[in-house]
């Protein structure tokens, strides 16, 4: 099965993540909190949410404001709205408004999602020669399994989702 690519506002796509989500919320709830208010409000490890931090403050949403000793202190950037627009309809099934990003989410990714598969991220770092190996070697990957994967000379991946199969 082919599958689309997913395009969108960039700033959408990166609050479609779970903990990105929760993160952006709490910071834009207050002035600041420091990373041990966040690993606690969110619940995941300081590892992870390091890892989710750098992803929003590169969007621009974020910022690490200040640093007292040890303490890190973060603040939202820039406030976007995490409703869902009053003209997309909320699914049945749930109780809770849908968030505006699930619109940029591509629909085969979605029902995907909704089976129960899961993603896996491989954030890429290094410099823009390692990016464009990587994207070529998953240009390959595609021509390989015969799937239709024309990516722009100008896209240079920053990440890798690795979606499973539901169970």
């Amino acid at each position: 099965m082919a599958m689309t690519k997913i395009r969108g506002d960039p700033i959408r796509i990166s609050l479609a993540h779970p903990t990105r989500h929760a993160l952006y919320s709490q910071l834009a709830s207050a002035p600041e909190m420091s990373t041990v208010q966040l690993c606690k409000a969110v619940g995941v490890e300081r590892y992870h949410l390091y890892h989710h931090l750098k992803h929003l403050v590169k969007v621009g949403l974020i910022e690490n404001h200040r640093d007292v000793g040890r303490a890190r202190w973060w603040k939202c950037t820039q406030l976007v709205s995490l409703e869902t627009p009053s003209d997309s309809p909320t699914p049945a099934t749930s109780s809770k408004a849908t968030p505006a990003w699930v619109s940029n989410i591509d629909p085969s990714l979605r029902e995907m999602l909704e089976k129960g598969a899961t993603i896996k991220m491989v954030n890429l770092s290094g410099n823009a020669s390692d990016s464009i190996s990587i994207k070529k070697s998953v240009e390959q990957l595609a021509q390989d399994n015969g799937l239709d994967f024309d990516l722009p000379f100008t896209f240079i991946p920053a990440a890798v989702a690795i979606i499973s199969r539901s169970r």
